[in-house]
């Protein structure tokens, strides 16, 4: 095996690691190509210690994790993971690989369970770690008893100022087998090739002429000058790419079973987006087991575009880099388009509903094409953000279709284009006014565990995007969290948020992995098609899996991949306490009239209180002065614009919603002054108060602030609510008038900015 190619074989790992041929690793994110989800450390008292992610080195992949232990207590540390046990009776294998930062680090390796007696499944030897060459560490047991709270594995240390590397997790049944051995046997069969097919077709491939590749000439590694006697072919184990002599366009194949679809083609767009008339060359720029590649130039209008065309080994996605050629043409016709939107709710575009040839689709990064039938999604991630994509159109009624979007390059830009294959990876589920409160069966069953993201269709026209719960053996449900984290709703699933209030959690998947939905009765009003798709991963998602976020971290890369999702600035704020914990807190000092007594707890929490309140209240200020900002835009583009002052009256209209909020509210969430002058009283007049209506008196001060408080809360969500409308309104105004589009670009950048960090009480995720 040469050189180049030994350093290639990583690549497979971008996903989570090598997808081994052989029983599933346990481990989610197994070599950190994810980040830092799914992962945790448990350090006894006094114990200090942190991770983190980086790409200095690795020795499986493009990342490693670095743990650092500063001062030790006790037991240490203990870095892994929790999740299933394996079964009684079986064998399994616990292997890590690390190195370690330094000088010697010991190590163990250790599974026990996560729950009370905390008893160890399996307890390796004292392994010390080198700084000089990375070491597989393994240990092999046999499962004795059952384990229903499940298995913390982990590697431990007792060591005050180590510092180790560690990489490729595996934990799966059977015995050990070294990581080299796995990786080499799978890179063979994800390994990239190119052939040469012998005779040029007038048509379309076949399925069976792509998977039976009979005729065809494999050319052999590192050869670059071949001349093509019939058509170019690119190939690994999940597409085929196809450049037909007689094409307009490179023909995507996705692996399907035991046999191949044409899910897509890709062309370098001629002016007006419309496809070239003929290939016109191809020459081979890469060739080896890692990476093939192609330059494909097309004729069009008298002028030659070309594009790179490249397949890497194991990956689902074609990257394509511009040569001469200002975007790339993607043709995936279906009826339904979504843009995945990781702050607020999804866009998605009904081919049916939209009366214009052409769409301008508000994309900044990503396009998902569900394709008809529910067996695949055709994805392009793009970045930089270029101009919006362009969509044409064609049809009549339900059979009407977005025929293709067509992608601008970015300045020094690439667009990848994935092929997300399965049975029933998307699905089409349509909703009745009539179904609001009742338990609705889909027609759908889960074909993996993922987090399923399900868009709901509201009756004004706009999407609801909400997460898919699944319920566990006990009845209850776990909701996967966007970082990685879980929550538990009772198997009532009653939930409550700001804005709708108490509800029942309306999508789940239930224990045989089938689909229910209950839309809900108030608040919610939902009508039409709602689809449903794998945004991300769940802990049990297989490793040969890929869900939508996963393409973008392949693609674009972890870091720039959590810049683009803007991942710190999706997470919520909590600052102060809460009023209602404050009333809490102080009612039961009261009550038991310990007010003199602990009267620096008293004094803490209403100091907490008020940063609560001012909080939440500059969270609110932010939306109203977003809302103020972006009327005044509007009336500007409206001025220059005369022509389009309808759809901008709309806009206008739905963006003085916040105000209409505000002063809704006025009278009941005060100021934070006035809240100041309250607890500024309370402690005047009540805080040293031990007489008998002590405690009624606290109770009328705590009752009135968490009224501020709870008005606060429903205030802000409302807020948030009514940016989210404007900025997919924007987004749909835009799809079906194109003149449109800088506006909603404006819209979309704006609101992103006041989204941003939510505070805990907004419910930015439902």
């Amino acid at each position: 095996m040469g050189l180049k190619t030994s350093a290639v074989i990583v690549l497979v790992g971008l996903l989570a690691a090598v997808a081994h041929a052989g029983p599933a690793n346990l481990f989610a994110n197994p070599s950190f190509e994810m980040g830092s989800g799914s992962w945790r450390m448990d350090k006894d008292k006094g114990t200090e210690a942190s991770f983190a992610v980086d790409s200095a080195e690795a020795a499986d992949g493009r990342h490693s994790m670095v743990v650092t232990i500063e001062k030790v207590a006790g037991w240490g540390t203990q870095f892994g993971q929790t999740f299933e046990a394996g079964a009684r009776g079986k064998t399994y294998t616990f292997a890590v690989v690390a190195r370690s930062v330094g000088g010697p680090v010991p190590v163990r390796l250790e599974i026990e369970r996560p729950a009370n007696p905390y008893d160890r499944v399996v307890r390796s030897e004292v392994f010390t770690l080198a700084p000089d060459k990375w070491t597989e560490l393994h240990v092999t047991f046999k499962v004795e008893k059952d384990y229903p709270e499940g298995w913390f594995a982990y590697i431990s240390c007792t060591a005050a100022g180590a510092r180790y590397r560690v990489d490729l997790f595996r934990l799966a049944e059977g015995k050990y087998v070294p990581y080299q051995e796995a990786t080499k046997a799978d890179a063979a069969g994800a390994a990239a090739r190119l052939f040469d097919t012998g005779t040029a077709s007038a048509a379309p491939l076949s399925p069976d002429a792509v998977v039976k590749r009979q005729g065809w000439t494999a050319l052999a590694e590192d050869d670059t000058s071949h001349a093509f006697r019939g058509d170019a072919v690119l190939v690994n184990d999940r597409l085929a790419v196809v450049v037909r002599r007689q094409g307009r366009g490179a023909e995507v194949y996705a692996a399907r079973g035991a046999g191949a679809a044409m899910r897509a083609v890709l062309a370098p767009a001629a002016p007006g987006g419309a496809p070239p008339e003929r290939l016109a060359s191809v020459k081979v720029t890469a060739n080896d087991p890692g990476a093939v590649a192609v330059d494909a130039a097309y004729a069009a209008g008298g002028k030659t575009f070309s594009v790179n065309l490249s397949l890497a080994m194991g990956q689902p996605f074609v990257e394509t880099v511009p040569r001469a050629a200002a975007a790339l043409a993607v043709e995936a016709p279906c009826r339904f388009a979504v843009l995945p939107d990781f702050f607020a709710d999804d866009l998605v575009i009904d081919a049916a509903e939209l009366p214009a040839a052409q769409a301008e689709l508000a994309a900044d990064h990503f396009l998902l094409h569900l394709v008809p039938g529910g067996e695949a999604i055709v994805m392009a991630v793009w970045d930089p953000a270029g101009e919006y994509a362009e969509a044409t159109i064609a049809g009549d009624g339900d059979a009407r279709r977005i025929e293709r979007s067509v992608i601008p390059y970015g300045k020094k830009g690439k667009v990848w284009v994935a092929v997300l294959e399965g049975p029933a990876v998307w699905h089409a589920h349509t909703v009745a006014k009539a179904d609001a409160g009742r338990t609705v069966p889909m027609e759908w069953r889960q074909p993996f565990p993922a987090q399923w993201r399900l868009d709901w269709r509201r009756d004004d026209g706009l999407s609801d995007s909400w997460e898919m719960v699944a319920q566990r053996p006990d009845g209850r449900f776990t909701k996967i969290g966007w970082f990685g984290g879980e929550d538990t709703l009772p198997a009532d699933r009653k939930r409550w948020t700001t804005v709708l209030g108490s509800f029942q959690y309306p999508c789940w998947i239930d224990r045989e992995g089938r689909g229910q939905v209950q839309p809900i009765k108030k608040g919610l009003v939902c009508e039409g098609p709602a689809v449903l798709y794998p945004i991300n991963r769940a802990r049990a998602t297989p490793l040969d899996v890929f869900t939508v976020v996963d393409v973008v971290r392949a693609t674009l890369g972890v870091g720039p991949c959590e810049y683009v999702l803007d991942v710190e600035g999706q997470r919520s704020e909590y600052r102060g306490r809460a009023t209602c914990s404050n009333r809490d807190v102080l009612n039961g000092i009261f009550s038991k009239k310990e007010q003199k007594k602990r009267r620096a707890e008293v004094e803490q929490s209403l100091v907490e209180v008020m940063i609560f309140i001012r909080h939440i209240r500059g969270r609110v200020e932010q939306y109203v002065t977003f809302g103020h900002d972006l009327l005044a835009y509007l009336a500007a583009e409206k001025k220059a614009h005369a022509d389009l002052a309808g759809p901008i009256e709309d806009l206008e209209r739905l963006t003085r919603e916040i105000d209409a909020r505000v002063a809704a509210r006025k009278d009941s969430i005060k100021t934070p002054d006035e809240a100041a002058r309250m607890i500024e009283e309370f402690r005047r007049t009540v805080l040293d108060d031990e007489g008998p209506d002590a405690l009624a008196k606290c109770k009328k001060f705590t009752g009135a602030i968490v009224e501020i408080g709870g008005s606060q809360d429903e205030l802000v969500g409302e807020c948030r609510w009514a940016v989210k409308v404007v900025r997919q309104r924007s987004a749909m105004a835009a799809a079906r008038e194109p003149r449109l589009a800088e506006v909603a670009r404006e819209i979309r950048t704006r609101s992103q900015k006041v989204l941003r960090n939510p505070a805990g009480h907004e419910g930015a995720r439902h």
